[in-house]
């Protein structure tokens, strides 16, 4: 495999690790507390659940990162307007590393307000 074509993975790592991961983490968090209300959930635990969540998507959102920093210093010798294939990693690689950080917050938030929020009301 060549350094390009390397650098392409985790290029494109970088940058749908974290949306994907959020969305899952987001899902998945959002099912477990459905289910923890309803008659036969009794048993499954919100709060663990939603912390093994926000562990694991911070843990991949992490590795999108430092993906995105790899790919940013393999090309520090192009800029963002130099000719694709470099130009377009090294501009990607720019918008990830900001990108996963927000992702980063929006998933300690969720995770935390999913926590700290009663999951279940009965009205």
């Amino acid at each position: 495999m060549t350094r390009l074509r390397k650098l392409s993975l985790l290029q494109w790592f970088g940058l749908f690790a974290a949306a994907g991961i959020w969305l899952a983490q987001h899902g998945i968090g959002q099912g477990m507390a459905e289910a923890r209300c309803s008659a036969a959930g009794g048993g499954i635990s919100n709060d663990a659940v939603q912390i093994v969540l926000m562990i694991v998507a911070g843990v991949v959102i992490l590795a999108a990162e430092a993906a995105s920093v790899v790919v940013f210093r393999a090309t520090s010798d192009a800029s963002y307007h130099s000719p694709p294939p470099v130009g377009r990693m090294r501009m990607i690689a720019i918008a990830t590393m900001s990108t996963n950080l927000i992702f980063l917050v929006i998933i300690l938030l969720d995770g935390i307000a999913s926590i700290l929020d009663v999951a279940c009301r009965n009205s």
